[in-house]
């Protein structure tokens, strides 16, 4: 299995994936321990370890159930689009307002435009593994120690 690395077809997969309409679906535990999962076209890629998206409420949903329940699950899938057409990414969350400006930044204007005031929060996920399928074939990847 590969040592995680978020650049290269998986970045420009993610990172241009809601352009496309193909939002990646983030997963998560909320307070009452149910399911939820949601579209998030802010996912992109912050570091070859990490994914960062804004949540737009910083006191509820996704920013307050990451505090105790940090592991998330993301999910992508486009056919047509480039790199790969398949992924399923684990990692931990956190609320992150010292990457505030860097993750807004990092959004596509159309997600900007929803929270123009910005007041929302940056959220870092910590990617732990990555398993999916692209033209060349499968992909499999993990933090090595220490690294997620």
């Amino acid at each position: 299995m590969a040592s995680l690395d978020l650049t290269g077809d998986i970045a420009l997969a993610v990172d241009t994936a809601a352009e496309r309409g193909h939002a990646l679906v983030v997963g998560y535990v909320d307070d009452a321990g149910y399911p939820v999962t949601s579209f998030r076209g802010s996912t992109h890629v912050h570091s070859p370890t990490q994914l960062a998206l804004w949540a737009r409420k910083q006191s509820d949903g996704l920013a307050k159930a990451i505090v105790a329940n940090p592991q998330v699950t993301l999910l992508y899938f486009d056919r047509e689009g480039p790199g790969p057409f398949f992924l399923s990414v684990r990692g931990k969350a956190r609320v992150a307002p010292e990457a505030d400006d860097a993750v807004y930044a990092g959004m596509i204007q159309g997600e900007r435009d929803l929270d123009p005031e910005r007041a929302g929060v940056a959220v870092l996920i910590d990617v732990e593994s990555v398993f999916g399928a692209g033209a060349s074939g499968p992909i499999q990847q993990t933090a090595e120690e220490g690294e997620a």
